[in-house]
């Protein structure tokens, strides 16, 4: 399979935020290594990918939030290697703030470059608090969402929408709406982190379909979902040809990778992957196993093929990498 990008990620900040359903699995604990560390090793590797792999675009980012007195230095690094979170930044889960300090902290977000910043909003104020763990969250990224503005910043809401908070949706719309926020990106989330303990508020077609015309208008055109009984009455499974390679750094892999040449550690990504693809069953055979011709849950194509793939490999026990869980060293298939 053609390699077509590399990243490596170093989910080395804490989160402010316990979400029930987080999609990287946060237990309150970082799993990376310490910010100079990996950004020391990132800085080598991409050197010498650049000279024995140029045609691979990189690509870099930490986690599980922003909140780190390293933020500016992060994003003009990420910026010297052409990676989107030079001018993009997702920023859930940043310490409480004020209007007066988020106005500073999106102020020095503009002057360093930053173009564009993704709040993810789970319903109105009480389950929204609830669902992140903590109160007050929602006014934070209200005010954050006011201090962007007033600096020039492009807004992007993210909605996840799920059986609890759908009926939320469109109120919270018109909240959002009086911040006259650029872009909305409403979605079904996925199987990776914790959510595949989301299936049970997976919506339905019925309850898709009936969701608010304005709602509905802020899901992507470009995203297909479907119900498992249409994908499967569709039938079409294509085989992916590329694939985006990330190396996550933790404090065990990182000495290690220390020593390892950037060819050798691209080849070892390429070779789990390899392995992965080998050991899990094509699409066909895990829908002659798993699937519910009746099924009316939604999915993306890609998280109904997670979901199987889940669960095959915990039932299989087999002793393969399970690359599709972002906390370890993953693929993205295209």
């Amino acid at each position: 399979m053609r390699t077509v990008a590399i990243g490596v990620e170093n989910l080395c900040v804490p989160c402010g935020c316990r979400c029930r359903y987080c999609l990287l699995s946060y237990d309150g604990r970082p799993v990376g290594v310490d910010y100079e560390r990996g950004k020391q090793f990132t800085e080598h590797f991409f050197g010498e990918l650049e000279r024995t792999r140029p045609e691979l675009p990189r690509f870099y980012y930490i986690g599980y939030c922003m909140e780190t007195p390293m933020l500016t230095d992060y994003i003009r690094f990420c910026q010297s290697i052409g990676s989107p979170s030079g001018e993009f930044l997702q920023l859930n889960g940043l310490a409480m703030r004020e209007e007066e300090a988020a106005d500073r902290l999106m102020e020095r977000l503009a002057a360093v470059g930053i173009k564009t910043i993704d709040t993810t909003f789970y319903g109105q104020r009480e389950y929204h608090d609830r669902f992140a763990g903590r109160q007050g969250d929602f006014d934070l990224l209200l005010r954050l969402l006011g201090s962007a503005g007033r600096a020039g910043i492009r807004r992007r809401v993210s909605l996840p929408i799920i059986r609890e908070n759908m009926a939320q949706a469109q109120a919270l719309l018109e909240t959002l709406d009086g911040y006259s926020v650029e872009e909305y990106f409403a979605f079904l989330p996925h199987c990776k982190g914790r959510g595949w303990a989301l299936n049970s508020q997976r919506l339905t077609r019925p309850e898709f379909d009936a969701l608010p015309a304005p709602v509905r208008a802020r899901f992507s055109p470009q995203v297909a979902y479907r119900s498992e009984e249409e994908w499967l009455r569709l039938g079409e499974w294509p085989r992916p040809e590329s694939r985006t390679l990330t190396l996550s750094l933790t404090p065990e892999n990182i000495g290690r990778l220390e020593q390892m040449p950037a060819e050798q550690i691209a080849a070892m990504l390429e070779d789990l992957d390899d392995r992965y693809s080998a050991a899990v069953p094509p699409p066909s055979e895990l829908a002659a196993r798993y699937e519910d011709p009746a099924g009316q849950r939604m999915y993306r194509q890609r998280d109904l093929l997670l979901e199987w793939r889940r669960r095959y490999l915990l039932d299989s026990g087999d002793d393969v990498p399970d690359l599709d869980d972002e906390r370890g060293s993953f693929s993205v298939r295209n």
